[in-house]
């Protein structure tokens, strides 16, 4: 099933500007929200950013700091490798329905809930930066596995 996958080659540092943009929001934004709770309107501002991201390469804020800022000023570089995207899209879903659900309790006032919800998915995200651990990945591998999801055959755009 291996060759089913959309192998291309894939800049794994736009994943990592994406971690740092999610880790660094969330972190200061709970800090500030300590003592000036309008502050978490920053998580759905995030999850538009990850949901637009996983609709199309073109909205994805953090891939276009990186290529337009970051790369050509040598401040990150490329760590391009070969593999299916696929299920980096998948955990970018997953981070976003999380912010998007963190939204509704930011929106409905319940701001304990809304911030745990954001802090899963610094974590999430913390993993995947600092030890490579794609939790999001993981679950992809496994609903592929159980035949929930098919194996991407699209590489990315």
């Amino acid at each position: 099933m291996i060759s089913d996958m959309a192998i291309v080659a894939f800049d794994r540092s736009v994943l990592k500007v994406n971690q740092a943009i999610l880790m660094t929001v969330i972190v200061i934004g709970y800090v500030v929200g300590l003592a000036y709770h309008p502050i978490a309107w920053a998580l759905p501002v995030l999850a538009v950013m990850m949901l637009a991201a996983v609709a199309s390469p073109s909205l994805n804020v953090p891939r276009l700091l990186y290529l337009r800022w970051l790369k050509p000023a040598g401040i990150v570089k490329p760590r391009v490798v070969q593999e299916d995207p696929a299920p980096h899209r998948f955990a970018q879903l997953v981070g976003g329905v999380f912010l998007a659900a963190a939204s509704v309790f930011v929106i409905t006032g319940l701001l304990l809930v809304a911030w745990v919800l954001a802090w899963i998915v610094a974590a999430l995200a913390f993993l995947n930066f600092a030890f490579n651990i794609c939790v999001g990945c993981i679950m992809y591998a496994q609903l592929v596995r159980i035949g929930l999801l098919p194996l991407s055959r699209q590489p990315a755009r």
